[in-house]
């Protein structure tokens, strides 16, 4: 039955009462304006469908066209081969079925009549071979869209407004032949580009794409148009196997620096971060009367030489005035709780000098190394004489050549001995103060 051109504005649900054999409807160029529910329940042979102009609107969508074709048939007619539908005057939501399906393969056709903002909302239609989108202005092409399109085989899109083509939409055209684009601008955006990449590269189905006089498929930026596939290769190539190479030459460049690092450098990196983040916890948050200072020196010994340190060193020292002399002791100056590595590192920065006590258990402590490294390497930044040397006792050759850092400082500096001999104490004591009494007063 062909009713084209007819003026027909409305249909009720027994316009077509009694027409249960009908095969073929053509409505178009019918200004519709009203489809009631299940107006085209009675056509369950209903193979081929023309629907047009659709001009109604959706008071619950404020001039939107609602179109449910589940809700006009009372079920999508499972013979229905061939839809076609026109849109005129509004945008259109167009709902093409529900939880029914036709049995057999669909060619759907969509013409909008340069509307904007129509919005598709396919489910279940996973019947559908063909499908044709003619002027219908839509935005992008999302892989929602083609969620259930698993046997389409035939996708045509002409349309004159730009628009944006996923990757997801296509992904799910797992049975697509052909794919015809007709005169329809991309974005100018590497989101896009892609598709002409696609396109060539695509050994399942046959993409042919057409422009107006046979130019190359173009692209909307805000230049104008531009053709796409010189945009693409001048913005969006990337040689993913290029890039690769790259990042991964680079990442075993910053390997093999960090081991050199570690393996050269370890010592004194560690020790500058010590210090300068002694230096500058004692700038920021220990201010004093007595200025940059809070000791005098910095006593670095072993644990077993502590009883000498009592007795001799410091009677003889803080005892001594004036001026009377601050000393940092371990065991009597660190603050309780206190990481140990950031003790010493305070504590040796807020001296003045640093006074290492040497012998055989300094030698054999973990701790002195540590604060025997911190002094070095800060007699190397200040430039300073911070740095004194007593020997507690003869060590032998040998025994001090395995403690390179030592051995260069005994080879390079001037250091003090303990004498054995009571009489040569008192000089000793006497060269010590002054040495440490020394820019005191600055």
């Amino acid at each position: 039955m062909e009713l084209r051109g007819n003026r027909i504005s409305a249909i009720t649900t027994n316009t077509f009462f009694g027409l249960q054999n009908l095969e073929i409807l053509i409505i178009e160029n019918n200004p519709l304006r009203h489809l009631e529910a299940s107006s085209f329940a009675h056509f369950p042979s209903l193979r081929v469908l023309h629907l047009g102009n659709l001009m109604f609107s959706n008071s619950e969508h404020s001039g939107m066209q609602v179109l449910n074709l589940s809700l006009i048939f009372g079920g999508f007619p499972r013979q229905l081969s061939d839809l076609t539908i026109t849109s005129a005057v509004r945008p259109m939501t167009l709902v093409i079925a529900d939880d029914s399906a036709p049995d057999m393969g669909l060619n759907l056709s969509l013409s909008g009549q340069k509307i904007p903002g129509m919005s598709l909302m396919f489910h279940n239609l996973t019947k559908l071979e063909s499908l044709s989108l003619y002027q219908c202005w839509l935005d992008s092409l999302e892989g929602d869209l083609s969620l259930d399109m698993t046997s389409l085989k035939y996708f045509s899109l002409v349309q004159e407004t730009e628009i944006s083509l996923t990757t997801d939409f296509f992904e799910h055209l797992t049975s697509l032949k052909f794919a015809f684009i007709y005169q329809t601008p991309l974005r100018c955006t590497c989101d896009d580009a892609w598709f002409l990449c696609w396109a060539r590269n695509q050994q399942q189905a046959e993409v042919f794409m057409f422009s107006y006089e046979n130019e190359p498929l173009s692209c909307i930026s805000e230049d104008g148009l531009q053709d796409l596939d010189s945009y693409g290769q001048a913005l969006c190539s990337l040689d993913v196997g290029f890039v690769f190479f790259v990042s991964t030459s680079c990442f075993l460049l910053l390997f093999m620096l960090v081991v050199l690092l570690h393996q050269l450098a370890r010592d004194y990196l560690l020790a500058f971060y010590y210090i300068t983040h002694g230096w500058l916890n004692e700038a920021l948050h220990h201010q004093n009367t007595r200025g940059r200072y809070l000791y005098d020196a910095f006593v670095s010994y072993s644990g077993k030489d502590e009883r000498w340190v009592m007795e001799e060193l410091l009677p003889n020292l803080e005892q001594r005035g004036p001026p009377f002399l601050r000393l940092c002791l371990h065991s009597r100056d660190f603050q309780l709780g206190k990481d140990i590595v950031e003790n010493i590192t305070d504590s040796l920065y807020r001296s003045r000098r640093t006074l290492c006590l040497v012998s055989r258990h300094f030698l054999r402590s973990n701790w002195c190394s540590l604060e025997m490294r911190l002094g070095t390497y800060r007699l190397q930044v200040e430039h300073r004489d911070v740095l004194i040397l007593v020997f507690l006792e003869k060590i032998p050759s040998n025994l001090l050549s395995a403690h390179h850092r030592l051995a260069r400082l005994v080879k390079t500096r001037t250091y003090i001995d303990w004498p054995q001999d009571p009489a040569q104490q008192e000089v000793f004591w006497d060269r010590l103060w002054n040495k440490l009494v020394t820019d005191k007063a600055l």
